[in-house]
């Protein structure tokens, strides 16, 4: 909660997205062949789309090597796409260097413990009404909509209108 109370408000330039459980609802259908299934939500997808019509980049990171993922996120056109990150927060510390930018200027959705340091971290946390009890609790925004059923689309919206005061 130490990182909560430091929090700066400026306009989000970026949207950071966990896959499984907030993208899909966290199942996985497994054949003898392996991954077989998840469920995307088409809402999130234009949510997300919308959202970068109003310049926020999209970053996607999971800790799952999936090539499930990886073609939905390539049908979604999200380039910045990482798959295979065990410590999100320090993936997300170098991509913020990188881009010259500030934890202040991202946005997070995330709803698992290994969501926890960035949730705690970044300027606008959100959490799907579905996620685990700890997110929940962390989180700066929890949304009214489940993973995989709108969650996405619903803090798309809410980014889109707090950035407008900084139009």
């Amino acid at each position: 909660n130490r990182l909560k109370k430091g929090k700066i408000h400026q306009r989000i330039d970026y949207l950071v997205l966990d896959v499984d459980g907030v993208f899909t609802n966290g199942q996985v259908f497994y054949s003898a062949d392996g991954e077989l299934a998840k469920a995307f939500d088409m809402r999130d997808g234009m949510g997300l789309e919308i959202l970068r019509q109003h310049q926020v980049e999209v970053i996607v990171m999971t800790s799952e090597n999936s090539e499930l993922v990886a073609q939905r996120m390539k049908k979604l056109q999200i380039a910045n796409t990482f798959l295979g990150i065990k410590d999100k927060y320090s993936f997300l510390k170098q991509f913020i260097k990188d881009r010259n930018s500030s934890f202040a200027a991202v946005a997070y959705i995330g709803d698992d413990i290994n969501d926890l340091t960035n949730i705690c971290s970044v300027g606008w946390s959100f959490t799907p009404a579905d996620a685990t009890e700890i997110v929940k609790q962390k989180a700066d925004y929890l949304l009214t909509k489940s993973a995989a059923t709108g969650a996405i689309r619903e803090a798309c919206e809410k980014i889109i209108a707090y950035n407008e005061r900084y139009e």
